[in-house]
């Protein structure tokens, strides 16, 4: 069978994709979704800086994707201090950090909450 009889129908077209998937392989490896540590800790920094700011979880994006339920309730960041004793489980980074938030009627409060950070396919930054 011609490869012209193949691809001149929808059917045929669908199966020289898969094909191809099959030959070349689709599937992203292992090592392609490996978190990059230096990379997920930037991020991290990143996206608590921009809250600590004053912006919006909208503002990163495209860079960085994420979420923080307090940031979204509109509790404004005062401080934050990345702690050392991350967590690499391969595809994700669990970072500890310590905030300090200010509800709308000025009181602050101090909590240790860890963020899920992954590199790849994209930058995610995640609270737990």
């Amino acid at each position: 069978m011609s490869m012209s009889l193949i691809t001149s129908s929808p059917r045929g077209l669908l199966i020289a994709a898969v094909m191809c998937c099959a030959i070349v392989g689709c599937q992203p490896s292992a090592s392609n979704l490996s978190v990059n540590e230096p990379l997920a800790r930037e991020a991290c920094e990143r996206f608590l800086t921009a809250w600590k700011e004053g912006k919006q979880l909208k503002d990163l994006k495209p860079n960085i994707i994420g979420g923080d339920f307090e940031w979204s309730n509109g509790l404004k960041l005062v401080g934050f201090e990345l702690l050392p004793k991350v967590h690499n489980d391969g595809a994700n980074l669990h970072i500890p950090v310590r905030l300090t938030v200010q509800n709308a009627k000025g009181r602050e409060s101090k909590s240790e909450v860890m963020y899920t950070v992954s590199t790849s396919p994209s930058v995610t930054v995640f609270r737990e």
